[in-house]
Parts: C-alpha cells; structure tokens; sequence
C-alpha cells in the first residue's frame, strides 16, 4: 500500500483516470465550456476515501468554490481543497507529472479527512444538507462513525466559474459518449454496492447512458410530498440505484422557494432533522 491508501493496481487506474479527465477538459476549449474553466485548475475525478462496496453519490460538477475563495483569488495553500498547477503549468505537463497525480490522488482520498471540506454544499459531520441526508440512510462521507463509507462523484468533473444550469447549450457536452465513458470507468473503479443520483435531470441522464437500469415507481416520503424518488437496479454496474427528483444539498433541495401540498414550505425540508427523517424514509422503503 502506498501513501494515497491505494493498492499498486488501483493507483495505477487512478492516474490513468485522472489523465482520461485532463483530456476531456482539454477538449472543452471547442464548447461552450471554453470561457468556464478556471485557470490553474484540475478535474476533481472523485471526493473522499475509496471504499468497494460503499455508496457513491452523483452530482452535477464540482463548485469553482473548490477552487477559489470568496475575492476570486485561487485559495492559499494552506486552505486549499485540492492540487492546483502552478503557474505556467500546463494541463498536459501536468498529465505527465506522476508525483502531481499521485499528489492529486491524496487529495481526492482525505477531502473528508481535513478541516477544507466545503461543507456548504456537502454538510458537516453530525449536519444537515447531503451529509445529513446520508445519515439517515446510514451513510457518511466522514470518518470516526459507525456508519457506512460514502464517495461522491459528478456527471461532469470540471470545475466551471458559472453555474452549470446557466451555462447556456450545456447538454450536447453533458450528454456526450466521453463524459459517459470516464463516467463509467469512474463508478467501475469506485465499486459501489450503491449509487446515489441528486436531482431529476440526472436519473434521466443515468437510464440515458444506461438503458438497462431499472427504476421503479415514483415515491413520495410521507409527510414531506415533495421529496419523490425512485428505486431500482444497475445491470451495468451491479448495484443498487436510488434516484432523487431533489437535491438535499442545495436550498429549499432544488425544489424552489414554495411550498408542498401540505402547506410545509420546501425550505423547511433541508433541517437538519427534516434531512434525516427524509433519508431515514428512503432507505425503509
């Protein structure tokens, strides 16, 4: 074992998924990505410690808050989330510098293992947002709790300076073969007894990549209507699936600022005990 807590084979796929990424992020200056992907940055393949058999959230991307702090400067160092080229570094020097991608590798490993996590989005440990979702379902993206392992993952691993839902003309690269197979090659490597998906778009986007996925019904959690999921299973990967039509790590959960049937505002749904109790659900049903 070495020092990214990766067998010599698994480090190997590693890095060559790391490359795999650089180059789709190459490729991006012919998109409509061209003007946002930061300079300096790196894709962000995977976030926290690879556990086979484990639970494996996708998401959208990365946030450019990785990255960046609140004055557009590049985060310090010392508060820095991930590797960052030095300047005049470019992305294919930076393919070719195995200490660099071993460096990144470690990173990825102990995103959760450091006091960097960008918990606005994620949750703190014991929190709300998609941390406190997962506790429900026993789950955790931390250490040093009696629950399972969880990793995240995103469709698309660049970080971009907008949003990506205002980036207008997104979906021909989102729904694209090359983000489909560094996404595939990326679960594969993970091996999730489970998998995650935040938000409708993206259980449409997963049965679109893989038809074979089975998702069943539409749910409803009891006494909170507007949280709707489905459950199934991926032959392609041999696990089990578990689509969210919400997203619990952003406000009012991707629902807007209204209120369900039951007259309980959307925003109230993202409490800390709410989160859970939604999770909690999920994972009985």
């Amino acid at each position: 074992m070495n020092q990214t807590g990766l067998d010599d084979q698994s480090l190997k796929k590693a890095i060559s998924l790391i490359r795999k990424a650089a180059d789709l992020q190459k490729s991006l200056h012919q998109t409509v990505f061209a003007e946002q992907v930061m300079g300096r940055s790196i894709p962000i393949v995977w976030f926290g410690r690879r556990s086979s058999g484990g639970l494996v959230t996708i998401g959208t991307n990365p946030s450019s808050k990785e990255f960046i702090a609140s004055d557009g400067s590049l985060l310090a160092a010392e508060k820095s989330r991930f590797f960052v080229r030095e300047e005049g570094v470019s992305l294919v020097q930076y393919q070719n510098s195995e200490p660099s991608l071993i460096e990144t590798i470690q990173h990825y490993q102990t995103y959760f293992e450091r006091d960097t996590v960008y918990s606005s989005w994620f949750g703190k440990k014991g929190g709300a947002k998609l941390e406190g979702f997962l506790n429900g379902m026993d789950y955790s993206f931390y250490k040093e709790t009696e629950l399972q392992t969880a990793v995240h993952i995103d469709f698309f691993p660049i970080p971009t300076l907008k949003q990506m839902g205002t980036i207008r003309g997104r979906e021909d690269v989102m729904d694209s073969a090359d983000i489909k197979s560094l996404l595939t090659e990326t679960i594969n490597f993970l091996a999730p007894g489970k998998i995650l998906i935040l938000g409708k778009e993206h259980c449409e986007r997963f049965l679109y990549f893989y038809p074979g996925t089975k998702l069943g019904k539409i749910l409803e959690v009891e006494n909170y209507p507007a949280a709707r999921y489905q459950k199934g299973y991926s032959e392609e990967f041999g696990s089990e699936v578990i689509g969210l039509h919400f997203k619990p790590s952003e406000q009012f959960l991707a629902l807007g600022g209204g209120v369900d049937r039951n007259g309980l505002s959307h925003g109230s749904y993202g409490s800390r005990d709410a989160i859970r109790r939604i999770g909690e659900a999920v994972k009985a049903r």
